[in-house]
């Protein structure tokens, strides 16, 4: 079932291979997460993630990502993993347009997949 979402990100380049970031996504709907072992449903209303990542750029345009964060609804908070994959094409100096892919397993209650269609500002300490 597809939802849309906002998401946030923030990453510093620790080096021109390794970063970290902290990614925030909000989910715009309310959904039911059906138990398949006969525990109780789990109802998640327009859930918020918070997810610091460690970033790894494997070239000018792939990044992988990998973080361990949490989901919070109605108060219910859930651990999560996320693992992606980023792609960035930059059309300046400080603009990139780009695409992302990740999944998120919510700890002993449900996985799901992200397409993301990105817009970033890059900030830079240089001044050329």
């Amino acid at each position: 079932m597809p939802l849309a979402s906002w998401s946030l990100d923030y990453d510093y380049g620790l080096s021109p291979h390794w970063g970290v970031g902290l990614q925030f996504e909000w989910l715009l709907e309310s959904f039911v997460v059906e138990a398949s072992t006969g525990a109780q449903a789990l109802e998640r209303a327009y859930p918020l993630s918070i997810i610091p990542v460690g970033l790894y750029r494997f070239d000018e345009h792939w990044t992988a990502v990998a973080g361990v964060g949490t989901e919070v609804s109605h108060g219910e908070y859930l651990t999560l993993t996320r693992l992606g994959i980023e792609f960035g094409a930059p059309v300046s100096k400080q603009w990139e347009f780009g695409a992302a892919l990740v999944w998120d397993n919510k700890w002993n209650y449900y996985n799901s997949w992200g397409l993301a269609f990105t817009v970033s500002r890059i900030f830079s300490h240089s001044q050329d």
